[in-house]
């Protein structure tokens, strides 16, 4: 069983501040030891990356009592998936995430009772076709969910050029006739599948 959880993008513009969210990422994964939780930063310049992690320890620490954070490494990236409960991935620059995992072929083979994270770019590469809002383009990715995506539903990300109906209607439309989970800021999915890829 390997549990999902998208989420529409900047987790902290939750109603609660993220902490539903928080407490969905570690449940079911032991309440009497450390979770560990590999922060992938792909989508992201290598140099923010130091930055933005210590960020997220501050932040997963208001919510999570018991868990040890780690960067993820582009080369060492499938061994610290095989260690790790939590793998999130974080939003950003989609296509620059897709590279990288795209020549780290064997992480989908680990995914097993793992519980994998995705935020905007992140959950992008999760689906199986995704709305990209920079591009205004329709791309496909991983399909570990065999869903269409849109992240940042009816937000202002990239206001005023994106078109949110018409947006749907293409993605829709696009090849084959599969669910469409659009989400908006913070707001986030769960999904409990039997097997990965």
């Amino acid at each position: 069983m390997t549990k999902f959880i998208l989420v529409g993008g900047y987790v902290h513009k939750a109603k609660d501040g993220g902490l539903s969210f928080c407490k969905e990422m570690v449940s079911g994964l032991g309440n009497n030891r450390r979770i560990k939780i590999l922060d992938c930063m792909f989508a992201r310049p290598k140099e923010s990356w130091k930055n933005k992690f210590n960020e997220d320890k501050v932040y997963l620490s208001k919510f999570i009592d018991n868990f040890e954070l780690e960067l993820a490494d582009t080369d060492k990236f499938t061994e610290q998936i095989k260690l790790s409960d939590v793998i999130f991935f974080r939003g950003g620059d989609t296509y620059m995430l897709w590279n990288i995992l795209n020549t780290n072929g064997d992480w989908l083979k680990n995914l097993e009772n793992k519980c994998v994270v995705g935020t905007s770019a992140g959950a992008e590469v999760i689906s199986k076709y995704a709305y990209n809002l920079d591009t205004s383009k329709i791309d496909e990715y991983s399909g570990l969910l065999p869903i269409k995506f849109i992240p940042h539903w009816k937000s202002d990300y990239n206001s005023p050029n994106i078109n949110w109906d018409d947006a749907k209607e293409q993605l829709d439309n696009y090849k084959e006739k599969i669910e469409i989970i659009t989400l908006s800021e913070g707001e986030f999915k769960v999904f409990n599948t039997d097997s990965t890829k």
